[in-house]
C-alpha cells in the first residue's frame, strides 16, 4: 500500500507540472453550458426558444391580417414571433439565417376564403435549421385547420360579415341580426362543447414522483451531461502513462524491482478516480457560481461524485486491458467515449430516442451518472438514489478488479507494445 501511495504522489506531481490538457477538458463542459444557456435561456420553465417567423401579406385584407394576428396571440405568442415584411426583404433575411421560416399569404386570400376556394399559404423553411422550422410548420398547419373549421361552422354568419365589409357600413339591425344568428349557432353546438362530449382525464403515474421536485434547467442538464463525457477523457489521460512508460522502458525495469505490477496498475486507477473527483467538484462549484444550479443535498452529491469516478476509472482500466499501443488507445477510447456519450444522454436527451435505443442507453455509464445528478437536483429521496449509487460503486469495483487482472496479464505477456 505504501508503494501505491508513492506512485499516486508521483502521478499527481507529474500532472500538476503540465495541467493544460486536464484544464482544457475541464473547461469544455463549462463553455458548452454557457453556449446552450445563451441559445435556450436560463429559465427553468422555458424549454424551447421562440421561433422567429417572417410573414409576407400579399393580400393585405381583413382576413389575412386576422390570420396573422391570431398567430401572435395567447399561448402561440410564446412559441412564435411574427414579423410582417415585404417579400424581397423576407427572402433576404431568411437566406441570412435571421428567421426559421418565411410565411407568404397569397393574393386574393380573402376572396378565395369567401368563395370556399382553396387558399394556399406558402411556408419557406430555413434549411440551416432542423427543429424550429418544423415547429413553425406545425403551428401554421394547425392554425390553418382551425381557421377553415371556423369558416365551415359559421358559414352563414361569415356571409353576413362579408356583406357588411363590402357595404362599408354596419346598421343597427344588421348587427342585431348577426348577434342573434351567432347566439343560435352557439346554442346549437353548446350541447357538444359545454360540457364536451369527449373529455381528457389526466393521471400522473407513481413512478414519476421526481416531477414534483424542482424543475431541471438547461444548465442543470447540460453541465453534468458534458462533465461525465469529458471525465472519461480525463481518466484516459492518466492511463496513457502506462503505454508511455512501457515505450521508455519503465515497465521493463519495474519487472525486476520490488514494486509489483499490480501496485502500479492500481495506482493508475486510484489516481484517475481522484483527479476525476477533483475535477467534478470544481465543476459542481462552477455550476453553483456561474449558473445558479442547486445540486441538492451536498452529502448525496459527494456520494455521486465518489461512485461515479470510481466507475469511470474502473471502466477505462478495463478498456486498457485490450489496448496495445498509444495510437490505438487514442482511436479506440475516443470512439467508445463518443458513442457511449451519444447513447447515454450526454449529447442528446435519452427521451428523444426510440424505445429500443432508450433501453440500450441503460447500459452506458453516462446514463446512470446523469440520472443520479438529475435526481439530486430534483431532490429525489435517498431511497431512489441508493440503488443507482450502489450500482455505480459495484460496477466500478468490478471493472477495476477485472481490468487490473487482464491488464497485468497482458503486460506480463508483452501484449502491450
Amino acid at each position: 500500500m505504501n508503494n501505491i501511495s508513492h506512485l499516486i504522489q508521483k502521478d499527481f506531481k507529474r500532472k500538476w507540472k503540465n495541467p493544460v490538457v486536464i484544464l482544457g477538458f475541464l473547461l469544455i463542459p463549462v463553455i458548452f453550458t454557457i453556449i446552450f444557456g445563451i441559445v435556450f435561456g436560463s429559465s427553468e420553465e422555458q424549454t424551447l426558444p421562440q421561433v422567429p417567423v417572417l410573414a409576407v401579406d400579399k393580400d393585405k385584407s381583413f382576413l389575412s391580417q386576422f390570420f396573422l394576428t391570431a398567430l401572435n396571440q395567447g399561448e402561440l405568442k410564446k412559441l412564435v414571433s411574427i414579423k410582417v415584411v415585404e417579400e424581397e426583404e423576407g427572402r433576404r433575411l431568411l437566406d441570412k439565417g435571421k428567421a426559421s421560416a418565411l410565411m407568404i399569404m397569397p393574393e386574393n386570400f380573402t376572396e378565395d376564403v369567401w368563395n370556399h376556394r382553396s387558399a394556399e399559404i406558402l411556408l419557406l423553411k430555413n434549411p440551416a435549421e432542423q427543429f424550429l422550422p418544423q415547429i413553425a410548420e406545425e403551428i401554421v398547419d394547425t392554425a390553418s385547420l382551425l381557421f377553415s373549421a371556423l369558416f365551415s361552422v359559421f358559414n352563414n354568419e361569415v356571409s353576413l360579415i362579408r356583406a357588411f365589409i363590402e357595404k362599408g357600413e354596419f346598421l343597427d339591425r344588421d348587427v342585431s341580426t348577426l348577434s342573434v344568428q351567432i347566439k343560435n349557432r352557439l346554442e346549437g353546438v353548446a350541447k357538444f362543447v359545454f360540457p364536451p362530449v369527449i373529455s381528457l382525464k389526466q393521471e400522473i403515474l407513481s413512478e414519476k414522483k421526481e416531477e414534483a421536485g424542482p424543475s431541471l434547467s438547461v444548465q442543470g442538464y447540460i453541465l453534468p451531461a458534458m462533465a461525465i463525457m469529458f471525465l472519461l477523457f480525463i481518466c484516459n489521460i492518466v492511463f496513457e502513462d502506462i503505454l508511455r512508460e512501457k515505450e521508455i522502458g519503465t515497465l521493463r525495469r519495474m519487472s525486476v524491482s520490488p514494486l509489483k505490477l499490480s501496485e502500479f496498475i492500481w495506482s493508475k486507477t486510484i489516481t484517475s478516480a481522484l483527479i476525476g473527483m477533483i475535477c467534478t467538484f470544481v465543476l459542481v462549484v462552477l455550476g453553483i457560481v456561474l449558473f445558479s444550479i442547486q445540486w441538492g443535498n451536498l452529502f448525496i452529491v459527494f456520494l455521486i461524485v465518489l461512485c461515479l469516478n470510481i466507475m469511470l476509472a474502473g471502466f477505462i482500466s478495463l478498456i486498457y486491458s485490450f489496448i496495445h499501443t498509444e495510437r490505438q488507445a487514442g482511436a479506440v477510447l475516443s470512439s467508445v467515449i463518443i458513442v457511449m456519450s451519444m447513447l447515454g444522454g450526454s449529447m442528446i436527451p435519452v427521451e428523444n430516442f426510440p424505445p429500443l435505443v432508450q433501453q440500450i442507453s441503460k447500459i452506458t455509464l453516462n446514463y446512470w451518472g446523469l440520472k443520479a445528478f438529475h435526481k439530486a437536483i430534483q431532490r429525489a429521496p435517498f431511497q431512489e438514489m441508493a440503488p443507482i449509487l450502489v450500482g455505480m460503486l459495484a460496477a466500478g469495483i468490478v471493472f477495476s478488479v477485472v481490468g487490473s487482472f487482464f491488464l497485468k496479464s497482458n503486460l506480463r505477456k508483452g501484449l502491450i507494445r
